[in-house]
């Protein structure tokens, strides 16, 4: 059995690093600027160490470790989980959702739920800083059950107050959770894991947990070729260019011919010295320890110099025998870069600073229906705006800048530039974008077309019975505009709509939900319309020509509306 991968993701000052500092008795998370992680970091927490901090617990629940070790990857937000990939898919065999217990769920908490849910991928919840709530009672080193039984009254009925607040909320995104010693069915339950990092608490549920887990639900048997995915790269005084990485299949060896990828694609090259990460070392700090070995095996951190250091952050390397199994990885290269540097590629063109990250968004895009077009890492070009403006008007920048010539370019042509740090607000944003876009465009392709329309008179709720008639109304599905015919639903003609009003203000429209008042000549309230009575918009045969050629910037109500209008008029 190899060692599992585990991957810390969440919102930027959730406590990973502080988790991690308690499983290395460390203190790394304080020396970070501001005290938040920069970098990518990597640790091998080993059986001793592990039986160390949980032995009472693993007898308790009777769990045997048969794992090597486990690898820890840790980096703000999600870069860790993202970086970690191999043509599209996530190596981490785990990932650790951390939620501080004070602030909940968050943008980067939500953002890493969405990057969850788009690798399906098995995850645990940390869910931190317990400590930090009133009338904690300080103890060191124990097990969330232990601190069950030793804190008081008013502090527990708090902590599980908030433990089921934030499990409510992770249901609004799809997940069923349960504090994890309350579980009745792992494959179906999300497990929470209540911790205090700094004071050693909890951190042996955590790592019971994942050894159970791991031994039990996913499947750790060694896997085909030879591989190791590349996580970050650094320059080492004396040594020039070198990859922290992890080998997640088979083994590589100095002298091993591989392919990788480069931002010109595909290229051969050759390792010529490989670096194993020493057990409990960190990779980030002080660039961690290591020793020089010949080989390194499944799931081991390692530090690879290339001897043609071109290739991209976030890819991996692969190991070849022949010219045959050459040719087939860089083909399967080429097929993963789809839409990469490609201004031919249909879809909304997105620049990133990496390749998982562009890989992320790929996936969250995907879940949204969004179709990802050109893709690039870098800030965007010339090209990429006018590749911009012909696939739906808008350039998607994560985490990279943007030059002023470029905005003004971009200004000039008509395009939007989204740039944010947050894959969650790229979306968010890029999808008020697609609202307002859609709704200039149906008012554009609608000037001079009348829409279906279908509303209900809301009883009693009369200004004027006659000349013109002024009453409320709900619309039902569809649009009303002033200067629609009206019809009932016997295709008897009502009148027309004279104007539209809310808020005391005139209105161009009404949609689906709104609650107005309309005007209409020639009805009469009480002889020709009664209270809760349906009305539909009166539209002619070459109207229903034209909508046909629009249906794809309608919305489902405005399709039900018309398909009742044609029935009503036997169209």
């Amino acid at each position: 059995m190899r060692s599992p991968i585990c991957a810390f993701l969440g919102h930027v000052d959730a406590g990973k690093t502080s988790i991690m500092d308690s499983i290395r008795n460390t203190f790394f998370a304080y020396r970070e600027s501001g005290g938040l992680t920069q970098n990518i970091g990597i640790t091998e927490v080993p059986t001793k160490r592990i039986k160390e901090i949980s032995s009472d617990l693993l007898e308790k629940f009777k769990v045997d470790v048969k794992m090597p070790s486990i690898i820890f990857i840790d980096s703000p937000g999600h870069e860790a989980f993202v970086t970690l990939r191999e043509r599209g898919a996530s190596i981490a065999d785990l990932a650790i959702l951390t939620i501080d217990i004070r602030e909940g769920i968050q943008n980067q908490t939500i953002e890493s739920i969405e990057i969850l849910k788009s690798y399906k991928t098995p995850f645990l919840i940390a869910l931190t800083k317990i400590d930090t709530i009133q009338s904690f009672t300080t103890m060191k080193n124990a097990s969330f059950l232990e601190l069950n039984n030793k804190q008081g009254r008013v502090y527990l009925e708090y902590l599980d107050k908030r433990i089921y607040e934030i499990i409510t909320d992770l249901s609004n995104y799809g997940f069923q959770a349960e504090r994890y010693d309350r579980v009745n069915d792992f494959t179906k339950e999300v497990a929470v894991i209540p911790v205090s990092a700094i004071n050693g608490i909890g951190i042996k549920d955590l790592m019971v947990m994942i050894i159970g887990l791991s031994q039990r639900y996913i499947g750790l048997e060694k896997s085909s070729g030879n591989a190791a995915a590349l996580i970050e790269e650094k320059t080492i005084k004396g040594i020039g260019a070198a990859y922290d990485a992890i080998v997640y299949s088979g083994e590589i060896k100095v002298g091993d011919r591989i392919v990788m990828q480069t931002k010109d694609g595909p290229a051969e090259s050759k390792l010529r010295g490989i670096m194993k990460l020493i057990a409990l070392e960190e990779s980030r700090e002080n660039f961690g320890k290591y020793e020089s070995v010949k080989s390194a095996s499944e799931a081991t951190p390692v530090r690879l110099l290339i001897q043609d250091p071109i290739a991209m952050i976030g890819t991996s390397i692969e190991v070849f025998t022949n010219e045959e199994e050459k040719k087939q990885l860089m083909t399967e290269i080429e097929k993963s870069n789809s839409g990469y540097n490609d201004d031919s590629a249909k879809g909304t063109v997105v620049c990133a600073d990496s390749v998982g990250s562009l890989d992320a968004i790929k996936k969250i895009g995907a879940t949204n229906n969004i179709k990802i077009g050109k893709t690039k890492i870098g800030e965007p070009s010339k090209s990429d705006i006018m590749t911009g403006k012909i696939n739906g008007g808008a350039v998607l920048c994560f985490n990279v800048s943007v030059q002023k010539a470029i905005e003004s370019l971009a200004k000039s042509e008509g395009v939007t530039i989204i740039a944010t740090k947050s894959i969650y607000d790229l979306f968010e944003r890029y999808s008020t974008f697609m609202r307002e876009t859609s709704k200039q465009e149906l008012e554009a392709q609608t000037a001079n077309i009348k829409l279906p329309a279908k509303l209900v008179f809301l009883r009693g709720d009369v200004f004027r019975k006659s000349n013109p008639c002024v009453f409320g109304i709900e619309v039902l599905g569809g649009e009303i505009r002033p200067g629609y015919p009206l019809i009932k639903k016997n295709g008897e003609r009502l009148g027309r709509i004279l104007e539209i009003q809310g808020d005391k203000k005139k209105l161009e429209y009404a949609k689906m939900g709104d609650k107005v008042a309309i005007s209409v000549d020639c009805a009469i309230y009480g002889r020709n319309l009664k209270d809760e009575e349906i009305l539909y918009s009166d539209i002619e045969i070459q109207d229903i020509i034209k909508i046909n050629d629009i249906l794809e910037l309608l919305t489902p109500d405005y399709l039900r509306a018309l398909t009742e209008i044609q029935k009503i008029k036997h169209i």
